[in-house]
């Protein structure tokens, strides 16, 4: 399988998010705003008791708004340190129904019976064969009414694929057709594949699928 997860973790080792112009306000300090709660509650419902996972949770942001309006969230990431950051980030906001879980072993650490699993911003930065891997495992980590919704870019300066030693951030794309045919290979069902238009970028895709048939 092609990763560029040692790339990544690199990346992190290196302050990926102190040194990204995308994470920093005007002033220099690090942008924690996030309405990743909202984008979710646009396919799925977030209530307490609910278990949630997040693809790619960096230092928390996406999970300060997710994890104080359901049970239980664990978020994915490929090194200790970015994921200690995330403790130590939501734990300054009261939040404690967190748990941090390495990429590398995600197979092994994630629950079963989610009824969530979220990714924003992380696909299109991973190899086509590491989304793959992640898409076609899913399934044995929902619950019987187990969702997941998804970003995807096919944006106009991006790479069909990328190799493991690439020394800067990829961005991989996705085309309407690849992620229908991805979903259909899991043997989830795609509920919603909506296009979002980037200015002068090209498009993200927002998909919506799981388990339960509609």
């Amino acid at each position: 399988m092609k990763s560029n997860l040692h790339n990544w973790q690199r990346l992190q080792e290196r302050d990926y998010f102190g040194g990204h112009p995308c994470y920093h306000r005007e002033d220099g300090s690090l942008n924690t705003d996030a309405d990743d709660d909202k984008v979710l509650e646009r396919y799925v419902r977030l209530a307490e008791k609910r278990r949630l996972a997040v693809i790619g949770c960096g230092f928390g942001r996406e999970v300060a708004v997710i994890a104080p309006k359901v049970g239980h969230v664990w978020g994915i990431d490929v090194t200790p340190g970015i994921l200690d950051k995330a403790v130590a980030f939501l734990g300054g906001r009261g939040i404690a129904n967190f748990t941090p879980v390495l990429a590398e072993r995600w197979k092994e650490d994630l629950p079963g019976d989610l009824d969530c699993v979220y990714s924003f911003i992380v696909f299109q930065h991973l190899t086509r064969d590491l989304v793959r891997d992640y898409v076609l495992h899913l399934p044995a980590k929902l619950g019987p009414t187990g969702e997941v919704v998804c970003q995807f870019a096919d944006l106009t300066y991006g790479t069909r694929d990328v190799a493991d030693d690439t020394p800067h951030e990829p961005c991989v794309r996705w085309g309407r057709a690849d992620i229908e045919a991805l979903v259909a290979e899991s043997g989830l069902h795609l509920y919603h594949l909506d296009r979002q238009v980037i200015p002068e970028h090209g498009d993200w895709w927002w998909a919506h699928f799981g388990v339960a048939g509609r």
